[in-house]
């Protein structure tokens, strides 16, 4: 793999560095993370996915049964339907979003809604010389969309660092 979200010999040991146990204790990365970066790295010794060579892995959010992977810039067309499965059954999970690492609120909050459709994104200037930004979703969408109101702005800001609100309309 290209990216990772430690150190690729703190990941294969098990065992990290000062800068690494330093990102888990402070929960920039999680046990969760290393176990799937562990993982995917030996994965990518095998024929069958081979391609996870060349991709990178930067986050993985687990929100209760949904794990979102936050990947490098058009990694997303090179992750085959079989891994996720593996991922799926390997961890027990019941739904995977795949993200590509981005500061732009718009592919983010499209993914996190998929296969509900953003109605419109805006950005707000704030006094403070702040900018954040309005997410309008359709109120007939509300029950098909995964996450709650509050659930997509945690998760558009930790995965964007962008504040983001949401609406319904």
């Amino acid at each position: 793999m290209k990216v990772l979200p430690a150190c690729k010999t703190c990941v294969n040991s098990g065992f990290l560095c000062t800068s690494c146990q330093e990102k888990l204790d402070t929960g920039e990365i999680t046990e969760f993370e290393l176990d799937l970066a562990k993982n995917l790295n030996e994965l990518e010794d095998s024929e069958k996915f081979e391609f996870l060579k060349n991709v990178s892995f930067h986050k993985a959010i687990d929100y209760e049964d949904v794990v979102i992977l936050v990947i490098g810039n058009k990694d997303k067309l090179k992750i085959s339907s079989e891994l996720i499965a593996w991922v799926k059954e390997t961890y027990q999970i019941d739904e995977t979003i795949l993200i590509e690492k981005t500061s732009n609120p718009r592919p983010v909050v499209e993914a996190l809604i998929a296969p509900s459709k953003l109605v419109s994104l805006n950005e707000i200037f704030l006094a403070t010389g702040d900018v954040q930004f309005r997410a309008v979703l359709r109120e007939e969408d509300k029950d098909k969309i995964l996450f709650t109101k509050e659930e997509l702005e945690e998760l558009i800001l930790e995965l964007t660092g962008n504040i983001t609100r949401i609406e319904f309309q």
